[in-house]
């Protein structure tokens, strides 16, 4: 039984930033295999509940296990934050998503 894979707008607003900002540099290449690699996980989230490692973690004050997923984008590594609900006909959500070496993830809008 395959889930569907649904994005928080967060998730959408910051994957759509890390697009446009290598887009901009002109980085083609990358971001083709960045957006396979993005295809890949929504593929194997949904036939696969549990394939990454799973994490407690504290969500505008709930705690929840979320799992992390790494999307191989070659120069570089993103590191995907999602929720696997209990109840199979609830989707999985995308919650986050940052470069794979920053420290934290950003959950409020950056003020310009």
């Amino acid at each position: 039984m395959t889930r569907k894979v649904v994005a928080t707008p967060l998730f959408a607003r910051r994957l759509r930033e890390f697009l446009d900002e290598y887009a901009e540099l002109g980085a083609v290449r990358f971001v083709e295999r960045l957006q396979q690699s993005y295809r890949s996980m929504v593929e194997n989230m949904s036939a696969f509940d549990e394939i990454a490692p799973a994490r407690r973690r504290s969500v505008q004050g709930k705690k929840i296990t979320v799992r992390e997923y790494m999307l191989d984008a070659g120069a570089r590594n993103f590191l995907v934050l999602y929720w696997v609900p209990p109840d199979p006909a609830e989707p999985i959500l995308l919650l986050n998503i940052r470069i794979g070496g920053q420290n934290r993830f950003c959950w409020k809008e950056e003020s310009q």
